[in-house]
This record gives structure tokens, sequence and C-alpha cells, in this order.
């Protein structure tokens, strides 16, 4: 069938039964807790994790956590999903710290991000230049790992290795 798209509007948003925000946490700090008045909002950012009075939920380890509530947080993916593995031994053995690592694509940055990628990887590997140039990211990235993802806060941790 046919299918309406229209812009964003908060109002429109909190007539819904659930609304999930897969925003920017800027976007969902500005816009949820409105949503919420009417919705059932899912939060994807990072916005509301930290925040004691909003559940962080992964549904089949805490789920009964968001009975009753309005706006709901959520892990990113690799929280997420580890804790699936995780829970069961962390129930049996316990756990006093758990480190986990990942690598996150360009992608992340947007369109803008990828084509930074692209375009420095044609750069370099044609023989333009021996580093590619770099404006979206803080270091070069083809061909190079960079160990900063999102703000760094007060603790010298970034929001991203936070999660």
């Amino acid at each position: 069938g046919d299918v309406t798209v229209e812009l964003f509007d908060s109002k429109a948003a909190a007539e819904t039964d659930v609304c999930f925000l897969a925003v920017s946490g800027d976007f969902a700090l500005e816009h949820a807790k409105d949503i919420a008045k009417g919705s059932i909002v899912i939060d994807n950012s990072s916005a509301f994790r930290y925040m004691l009075d909003i559940p962080l939920v992964v549904p089949e380890i805490n789920g009964k956590t968001c009975k009753g509530k309005n706006l709901i947080a959520n892990p990113n993916c690799t929280t997420a999903i580890g804790l699936m593995a995780l829970d069961p031994l962390m129930k049996k053995f316990g756990a006093k710290r758990v480190i986990m690592s990942t690598y996150q694509a360009s992608s992340g940055a947007g369109q803008e991000g990828m084509d930074e990628l692209k375009e420095g990887t044609i750069a370099v590997v044609s023989g333009e230049r021996d580093v590619a140039e770099n404006k979206i990211f803080a270091h070069p990235l083809p061909f190079n790992v960079i160990p900063h993802i999102d703000k760094f806060q007060d603790n010298g941790y970034t929001k991203e290795e936070m999660k």
C-alpha cells in the first residue's frame, strides 16, 4: 500500500503507541521527554543511558524494569549482545570487571566519514599522497585505527568507551 512520509513533529510522534528513536543524543535530549508524554519511547542514543530515573533495558535480562515507564534507554549494540552471553555467566560465577573492545566503521560519522575514507584510500593507493587528508576524523583513517570515538568525558574516556 501507500506510505505517507511526513516531516518530524514531536506532537505527532507522541500520538503513536511506541516511538523508537534511532537518532543523535542531542536530538533525543531535545524531543524524547515530550514524546514520552503520550507514547512509550525507546531511545537508542546514548542520551539517557546514565540517568538513574530512566531504565537502561535489555529486555531478555531486565525487561521488568521498564514496566510503567514511558521513556526507556537501551545500551549500545555491543553491550546488548555481550550481555546476552555474559548475564548467565555473571549470575553463576560473578564478575568484577568486563572490558569489551569494538572497532567502529567510518559510516558512524555519516556520509562525510565514508567519503573521507573512500577518497583518502584512493589518494594513497594511487600514489597521489603518502598519507590521506583528514577533515572529519581526528587522524587520517585509511590504513589506520583511531582510538577516539565520540566526545571525551571528565574521566578521560570517550562516551563510546563508557557505553
